[in-house]
């Protein structure tokens, strides 16, 4: 897989309902979200996605999850790629308050 520089921004933000990712989606290039676990190969868990994008999915007990952005074009060739940004559980707040709602 060609790994290119990171030119583009990724923003990670813990959520009651999961993890948010903001990423800016420039014109004709088309966004794969990227997660992968502790020892783990990288999965794609969206394609052609929206920024934000909400992972529900993600279990976050226990395990740091990784996660990046890939850019394509129209033919599927890698354009660029993000900053790799992670998930603690230990960043997650024991119970919902309103200081960490958004």
């Amino acid at each position: 897989m060609l790994t290119l520089a990171p030119t583009a921004t990724l923003h990670l933000y813990l959520v009651p309902t999961g993890c948010r990712l903001n990423f800016p989606t420039p014109m004709g290039q088309f966004a794969y979200v990227y997660r992968r676990s502790r020892n783990q190969a990288w999965q794609c868990i969206a394609r052609n996605a929206c920024s934000p994008f909400l992972d529900r999915t993600a279990n976050l007990s226990g395990t740091t999850h990784e996660y990046k952005v890939q850019y394509l074009d129209g033919a599927g060739t890698i354009l660029q790629s993000t900053p790799i940004v992670w998930a603690a559980p230990a960043g997650l707040p024991a119970s919902p308050s309103w200081i960490s709602l958004r």
